[in-house]
């Protein structure tokens, strides 16, 4: 096991992934990975993603980032949970209780904020810089959330707000993405 306080890339440790959200944080879990593929791909997605949008941007915050199988559990016991374990590549290459995948995507995901900077912005920069994944964009300010694979699909997803209070996702390439982003009101 690695330790916390070890770099996993030029402006991140593995403890900012690890220990980051607000239920890992009122629960106390200890959250760590029990995949040594978990912890490269915590890695590749910080030095990939999260150091060039620091270079750019500054500081990153890391709102939610690696979930363990009993963090992913926990979360799901609220009564509105807001995460799918099986799509949202934040478990990286953990196990499940039956010892299969959690996400079968593999690659590792977060979401995060940069202070002072709208997601509208960052996630436009991301999209034409970075070698992501999947984007999920909620809105100009809410956190975006990012994901990194060895083969990233670069697969965008308006989370736009329904009347209903749902979000509906809509998929984009980045050519489309840009320019609904020139043209709507985020």
């Amino acid at each position: 096991m690695k330790l916390l306080s070890t770099p996993c890339s030029r402006h991140f440790t593995f403890k900012d992934f690890i220990e980051c959200g607000d239920t890992r944080d009122r629960l106390d879990l200890a959250n760590l990975p029990d995949q040594s593929n978990t912890w490269e791909a915590i890695s590749k997605l910080a030095s990939q993603i999260l150091d060039p949008v620091t270079d750019q941007f500054g500081k990153v915050e890391l709102t939610y980032g690696f979930c363990s199988h009993s963090l992913g559990l926990n979360i799901l016991k609220n009564p509105q949970p807001r995460i799918a374990p099986n799509l949202d590549q934040h478990a990286g290459y953990e196990l499940n209780s039956k010892g299969k995948r959690i996400c079968a995507r593999g690659g590792m995901a977060c979401d995060f904020i940069v202070s002072g900077k709208s997601s509208f912005e960052v996630a436009c920069w991301l999209v034409t810089n970075c070698p992501f994944d999947r984007l999920y964009f909620y809105g100009a300010d809410r956190p975006l959330h990012v994901s990194y694979s060895e083969t990233p699909a670069g697969e965008i997803c308006w989370m736009k707000q329904q009347a209903n209070g749902r979000r509906q996702p809509y998929r984009y390439t980045v050519e489309k993405f840009l320019e609904m982003m020139v043209n709507h009101d985020t």
